[in-house]
């Protein structure tokens, strides 16, 4: 008995900091960096990283936090 409460009360949690997330994420400011790198474009190992890094960030904060290499 004990655990199935406490499992409802688990999910109550995550649905509140679910839907409380998207409020929090329009309040932040746009914030622009750039990234110097010292390897020219043509080490795609290296150089390439550092985009795709960029990327990554750029889709996860929804355009919020921009690096640009």
């Amino acid at each position: 008995m004990e655990r199935r409460s406490f499992l409802k009360s688990g999910a109550l949690a995550a649905a509140a900091t679910t839907v409380a997330m998207p409020a929090v994420a329009q309040s932040q400011p746009e914030v622009k960096w750039r990234l110097t790198s010292s390897f020219p474009k043509s080490l795609d190992t290296i150089y390439g990283t550092a985009q795709q890094f960029s990327k990554y960030v750029s889709e996860a904060t929804d355009g919020k936090f921009e690096i640009q290499v």
